[in-house]
């Protein structure tokens, strides 16, 4: 009877000893396969990063250079060989989208994050009137995929003069000398004012295709907001905003600005009007659209939003 209680309790404790062992190499297997996973990812974040370093080192090159400036500051007068190597650089810059659209479809990275990634840099290569030309020949070999449905929308919002824009006010002005060389100096700060409202209205499109609810709240001002639709006036407290957008509020299909012009009104204030396209599952509708922007502490929120349709 002893030996078998002996015998008994050694087959225990090995049992317990190889279930201890099954749970222990099973932990150092989930180990080894978030390392890889994320040694895998930062291998994908590096070769990605590595060819934004080549696009932009190729662009950086004097004699490419000239002919980026030319596709965004007179695309007519490329020639075929030059309209070639803005081809290149651009396909490049797809091809470096696309890597971030592998990483995703291998778990290693999140829809979200290949959208922003697109996001972030679409405008700094697609922002003039040549490349968004050529975006719309693409559809063709990208059609079905994720590049058409991720960037598509966002190439559409982007504006064909940012480039040009951009370039104007990243250049430095001279300081002012006399009173002459002060009033210009006012000028041009009120172009800066007018760049920075532009990039917020692209932000703000950027946001409703997204359907990020969250950014679209705070894109008003929190002391409350005039808004009018079809004639309609009404002053929203930014709880109602809030509730609106959180409870009520259902994103467009599709989204796109028409033909914004922007007036500076005041030292931080903006004035915007134009139009915009508002998808529908089915439909397309155009809505005439008045806002009134104004900066507090280097960041504009929305005063006032007329809309109404047409």
């Amino acid at each position: 009877m002893t030996k078998r209680i002996k015998v008994g309790r050694l087959n225990y404790w090995l049992t317990l000893g190889a279930n201890i062992g099954v749970v222990l190499g099973l932990m150092v297997l989930i180990i080894e396969v978030r390392q890889n996973a994320n040694l895998s990812r930062a291998a994908m974040e590096a070769d990605k990063n590595n060819m934004l370093v080549d696009i932009e080192l190729n662009i950086a090159r004097p004699e490419i250079a000239k002919i980026w400036q030319k596709s965004i500051r007179n695309p007519e007068s490329l020639t075929d060989a030059e309209m070639r190597t803005v081809e290149a650089l651009l396909v490049s810059t797809m091809l470096q989208w696309d890597l971030r659209f592998q990483m995703e479809n291998a778990g290693l990275a999140s829809r979200g994050d290949a959208r922003q990634h697109v996001l972030n840099s679409a405008q700094f290569y697609f922002g003039s009137r040549f490349a968004k030309k050529w975006w719309g020949f693409q559809d063709s070999g990208w059609e079905g995929t994720r590049m058409m449905e991720v960037a598509g929308p966002i190439i559409d919002g982007v504006d064909e003069n940012f480039l040009a824009d951009y370039m104007d006010n990243l250049r430095l002005q001279p300081m002012p000398a006399n009173t002459e060389d002060t009033k210009r100096q006012v000028g041009q700060n009120t172009d800066n004012i007018e760049f920075e409202a532009r990039r917020f209205m692209e932000a703000y499109a950027d946001d409703l295709r997204g359907h990020d609810k969250e950014s679209l709240i705070r894109r008003y001002d929190s002391n409350g907001v005039y808004m009018i639709l079809n004639g309609k006036k009404a002053f929203r407290s930014f709880d109602e905003i809030e509730t609106r957008y959180e409870r009520h509020w259902i994103g467009p299909s599709s989204f796109k600005w028409i033909g914004l012009s922007y007036d500076v009104t005041g030292k931080d204030t903006v004035l915007v009007s134009g139009q915009f396209d508002w998808g529908l599952a089915s439909d397309t509708l155009r809505f005439s659209y008045t806002g009134l922007l104004k900066r507090e502490q280097g960041k504009f929120h929305i005063l006032l939003e007329d809309e109404a349709n047409e």
